[in-house]
């Protein structure tokens, strides 16, 4: 606590120095106008000094102005840019300054022919996935739109997620942590369409503003929001098949007066897919050597919905309340059948088994958010506040029904497992931010957060023969995990000289928690202490180059279910279970990053991990396999990053983006100690097309070289997928998406290590086309032009 109140203190102590401009940019009716540039140059050569961007209500200021006489200009995309006649500033702040910008309907001509956002692009801070206006992203699902962004690789038999090859990744909504498990965040990626995105960030070293939690960075998912003046909207729906049919459908409205905002939007999607897992190991038993072939087969059955809706009021220019809701539901279902046949020494089978399997998995999160901002007069600074309630439910139910076959006995009884886990999960979160400027141009921000989670899983598992199922004491767990983390930070950012900018950030959190099996009557507490410093730097090396460096420490923390040691069966010969004794992962991040004429993206990366937390496979007998999760040991990694826009030939532009990693993995194995090492690559290409008569095109891929993570090897892997999109009107568009066109999107590893041995390959309902059609409310114009704006300028946004 004396961390923050270290924080609190400081905060009353500092002041600002100088004089500033602020005033009001309006539309030609005189509706003032949101995200405006407006720029202070100087009267001889029209150099820049300084520049802002207007909020919500129109409103700008600029800081930190010294005397001297000035020119004023406002722009934005759609209107002719204006400039005022030159004014003086001295010793007196200058207020009320009206700027009306003018229509220019050549430029908005232009907006509807030719502009539009890339699939993706990259900033000197992150890279981000504009998924909204994506043709190949129309139709999926979150997860399937993040498995197409450069970076981000996807786990499915694991059901993880890496970023640059590092687990540890945090991913949010709207800003926000869902704090789920990885297992359950990707159920829930999974049932949540795409059509209700707007962008995907992938920001790889966050500074000291955000969380410390994470090994290799944040995905955060934006949902939809407009901020245009009055009612506007859009519908869509969408359908195709794979080996399965798929439907979705999306609705967003917002409603902008002059006081109030209204926003909503809802999508629904249905559909299957399957899962198909063969797998072959080898277990060495003493002198026995163990061989099992598995195959699986599972059919999937997804229902899944998402909203979102809020309100903002305007109390005066200066103060801005809210309230957000967003809610998802899913009902996912699997019918399947497992098969495994053991052998000894390569002989003949010992023991052959078939498996029905069933899982229900319903569950539900609501998260509301009540939010602030307000701003201190002229130079008074800025103060955001969020609060926070939200709750996650599952329902989840697995029933194994297994017949097996011996040559002593052909016909043994069908034996049963049935495991129930409800779970409900308890967020409560409170923070506040506060900026200001200081001196000469250095930008102070600092901040506190408390936020609480309670994790409550009941797990009764029951076995024996079918008909006569009996609850197992041993194995039942009923489960409970709270955690305490408050957090304090500060950070200043502004220049060291003409062309170096840095910023320096300082975050310290204290953690409390525990881990209750009430079961067994047994507890593992924490309480520690920890700092995280961060810093960048930033250098203007000359007209087209520029130059960042930052350093970030940060923390893993386990998830809940990592923690709960509780079995869950995947069939009768393999189970995961939990580890209550996990201690978090630490983890140092370095990267520079090089941008050439804000087009090429150059980065060297490098990361070490302390306490690493892997799912260790190992082998509990001669026919079952057990997966847990432990501490076992070092990694580091390195990386290269390169991102390049290319104008291949008039209407065909593609982003190309390219990662190389060199990984190095120092754990124990069932005592014995293993480095491992490894080399992969990934390249990942995005090419959009603008046709004659408003037909446009994408085609996207990406290929990855053999990689090891830990244990786990994997071969060449790649996808292909294509769109074609044809706008019948400004307000009408179709289009059709076809996603993995060869099919070449499997999972193929390999497990070797002493006296254990895996090969598998799993195969997923990946290559699907859909058809989408999209129907827009509103004035078009005028908002084409405004949500580009948003998407270079998303911090002038609320953060909900």
């Amino acid at each position: 606590m004396k961390l923050v109140f270290f924080f609190a203190a400081l905060l009353l102590t500092l002041d600002v120095k100088g004089q500033s401009i602020s005033g009001k940019v309006l539309e030609p009716s005189g509706i003032p106008l949101s995200f405006a540039n407006v720029l202070l140059l100087t009267p001889s050569d029209s150099s820049l000094i300084k520049g802002a961007v207007t909020d919500t209500l129109g409103n700008f200021m600029i800081f930190e102005v010294p005397d001297g006489n000035y020119l004023i200009s406002a722009s934005m995309m759609g209107y002719k840019q204006v400039y005022l006649p030159p004014i003086r500033i001295e010793r007196v702040a200058l207020e009320g300054i009206s700027i009306q910008l003018q229509e220019d309907s050549q430029q908005l001509d232009e907006v509807m022919v030719v502009e539009k956002r890339p699939f993706v692009e990259q900033y000197i801070d992150k890279m981000v996935v504009n998924v909204s206006n994506s043709i190949i992203a129309s139709g999926s699902t979150a997860l399937e739109v993040l498995e197409k962004a450069p970076g981000v690789t996807i786990d499915r038999q694991n059901n993880s997620l890496r970023l640059r090859g590092k687990d540890g990744v945090i991913v949010q909504m709207d800003g926000k942590q869902t704090y789920l498990s990885m297992e359950d965040l990707v159920i829930l990626l999974s049932t949540m369409s795409s059509d209700n995105i707007d962008q995907i960030e992938l920001i790889t070293n966050p500074s000291a503003k955000f969380d410390a939690a994470g090994n290799s960075g944040i995905i955060n998912i934006k949902l939809m929001e407009n901020n245009d003046i009055g009612t506007n909207g859009s519908i869509s729906f969408g359908a195709g098949t794979g080996r399965f049919d798929r439907e979705r459908g999306s609705l967003q409205i917002n409603h902008r007066a002059k006081k109030i905002n209204v926003f909503g939007n809802y999508s629904a999607n249905a559909g299957g897919g399957y899962f198909d897992l063969d797998s072959r190991q080898f277990i060495e038993n003493g002198e026995q050597q163990n061989y099992i072939d598995q195959k699986t087969y599972i059919i999937f059955d997804n229902w899944g919905q998402n909203a979102k809706a809020g309100a903002d009021y305007f109390l005066g220019k200066n103060t801005t309340i809210g309230v957000v809701w967003t809610g998802f539901w899913s009902n996912n279902g699997e019918d399947g059948t497992a098969s495994s046949d053991f052998q000894r020494n390569n002989g003949d089978y010992y023991l052959e088994t078939s498996t029905a399997k069933q899982i229900s998995n319903i569950s539900k999160n609501n998260v509301g958010n009540l939010n602030l901002q307000h701003k201190f007069g002229e130079n008074g600074g800025q103060l955001t506040a969020d609060f926070d309630i939200g709750q996650f439910k599952r329902q989840y139910s697995n029933t194994l029904q297994t017949d097996s076959h011996t040559p002593e006995e052909p016909n043994q009884p069908r034996q049963g497992l049935l495991t129930e886990m409800p779970t409900t999960i308890t967020i409560r979160t409170a923070k506040a931010d506060y900026s200001r400027v200081v001196f000469n141009d250095w930008n102070m921000e600092a901040g506190l957060k408390t936020a609480y989670v309670k994790s409550d899983n009941d797990l009764t598992l029951s076995q024996g023969e079918e008909g006569n199922l009996f609850v197992d004491p041993i194995l039942s767990n009923h489960f409970i995990y709270t955690e305490n983390v408050n957090a304090a930070y500060i950070s200043f950012s502004g220049k060291l000289g003409e062309s170096t900018q840095a910023q320096m950030g300082l975050r310290g959190e204290h953690t409390i928690s525990e881990g209750k099996s009430l079961n067994s009557e047994s507890s593992v507490k924490r309480n520690y202490l920890n700092v995280f410093p961060s810093v960048f730097i930033s250098n203007k090396l000359s007209e087209n180059h520029a130059l960042v460096l930052s350093y970030s420490y940060r923390i893993n923390r386990p998830s809940y279910q990592f923690l709960n040691p509780a079995r869950s069966y995947v069939d009768p010969f393999l189970y995961s279970r939990g580890n209550a004794y996990l201690q978090p992962e630490y983890t140092h991040l370095l990267e520079l990053k090089h941008g050439f004429k804000d087009k090429l993206y150059t980065s060297i990366g490098a990361s070490f991990v302390s306490d690493l937390i892997f799912y260790l496979i190992q082998p509990v007998d001669s026919i079952r396999t057990e997966r847990t999760p432990d501490n076992v040991g070092t990694s580091q990694s390195y990386n290269i990053t390169m991102s390049y826009p290319l104008a291949i030939t008039k209407g065909w532009n593609a982003q190309l983006n390219f990662t190389g990693f060199y990984s190095r993995f120092d754990y124990l194995y069932q005592e014995n100690p293993i480095i491992v090492k490894q080399i992969s690559s990934r390249l990942n290409m995005s090419n959009t097309f603008a046709f004659q008569k408003g037909w446009t095109g994408e085609l996207t891929g990406w290929i990855s070289s053999p990689s090891i993570q830990a244990l786990a090897r994997a071969p060449w892997l790649g996808s292909l997928d294509l769109g074609i999109q044809k706008s019948f009107s400004p307000k009408f568009k179709a289009r059709l998406s076809i996603q993995d066109i060869f099919h070449t999107n499997k999972f193929i590893g390999k497990i070797d290590v002493p006296g254990f041995n895996s090969d598998y390959r799993l195969q997923l309902d990946t290559r699907v086309a859909m058809i989408n059609l999209t129907y827009t409310l509103g004035n078009q114009d005028l908002k084409a032009a405004r949500q580009r704006k948003l998407g270079s300028e998303e911090e002038s946004q609320r953060t909900n």
